[in-house]
């Protein structure tokens, strides 16, 4: 598993989503505050909120790798959450609860999972989302939590593996740049005009560093909905994929392409030229 938004970079082509590594890319920065293979926590999971004195458990491998990272910035939760969500998809997993602060139980919930110390790891009592996913697999399945959290200046997000083995995912930290001058207009995924020629000068990086691989971001500007936006943005990144591999050559399995709507604007939208900021496509590279 490697974090790239990284839990293994290579799942791109996994041959079958029951045995793909799990990937999530995270975003440029972030920093491991604390990463050690657990030998005193309970060998259990929470699969609901908690109700009535207790959350009900599954009970998992006993081989607990647990990390935290931290991500500087205004980066928020949703965000990353669905990166996560995404990737557990796409890697064969199945995510058996999924809940809020609130939800999850609050205080009661926050004080009966375990959680790393402060001040490697920050918890908002009422800002915090936790997940518990399970492999898809009859036999020894690997089971994961994630535990994402905000402070004044950061995104803390914990995640323990639960894993049949010894063997803990790998983690890569990743750098991105923005296609500058790559325009489209409000509810598009036409590509506009393009004056920096970003498009030619990442074919150029990659046809260069033939170890890099790819990850196409598309954003959107908060005209209309959530659901309307991801769609288009995603349809954006994939547009400039299309493009790389028709018209540079680039090998359709470097490249991959997501969307993420209006959840991380660089600008204000209350502008026209602020909401044309926001409609772009980031690249995410990886090794």
């Amino acid at each position: 598993m490697k974090l790239c938004l990284a839990l293994s970079c290579v799942a791109l082509t996994a041959p079958s989503l029951a045995t793909a590594e799990f990937m999530l890319r995270l975003p440029v920065g972030a920093k491991t505050t604390y990463s050690r293979v657990e030998t005193t926590i309970p060998y259990t999971v929470p699969v609901g909120p908690f109700i009535n004195g207790a959350f009900p458990t599954a009970t998992t491998p006993k081989s607990i790798h647990r990390t935290v990272w931290v991500i500087n910035g205004d980066k928020p939760i949703p965000e990353v959450q669905a990166g996560i969500t995404e990737q557990l998809k796409r890697s064969g997993y199945e995510k058996i609860l999924s809940c809020v602060s609130r939800e999850c139980g609050g205080y009661d919930f926050r004080f009966a999972i375990d959680v790393v110390d402060e001040p490697m790891m920050r918890v908002d009592l009422r800002n915090y989302h936790f997940i518990t996913a399970k492999q898809a697999v009859a036999d020894r399945p690997t089971y994961l939590t994630f535990l994402l959290s905000k402070s004044p200046l950061s995104l803390y997000l914990q995640i323990t593996e639960y894993r049949p083995t010894n063997n803990p995912s790998k983690t890569l930290a990743e750098f991105s740049t923005v296609l500058e001058g790559l325009t489209f207009e409000a509810g598009s995924v036409v590509i506009g005009a393009d004056p920096n020629n970003a498009l030619a000068a990442l074919a150029r990086k990659l046809k260069t560093e033939k170890n890099l691989r790819v990850l196409l971001v598309g954003h959107s500007d908060m005209s209309g909905s959530l659901e309307g936006n991801t769609t288009i943005s995603q349809s954006r990144a994939e547009t400039v994929r299309s493009v790389l591999i028709n018209d540079h050559g680039i090998a359709p399995e470097r490249l991959e392409a997501h969307g993420v709507g209006y959840l991380s604007p660089r600008a204000t939208n209350e502008t026209k030229e602020g909401a044309q900021k926001n409609r772009r496509v980031e690249a995410v590279f990886s090794k």
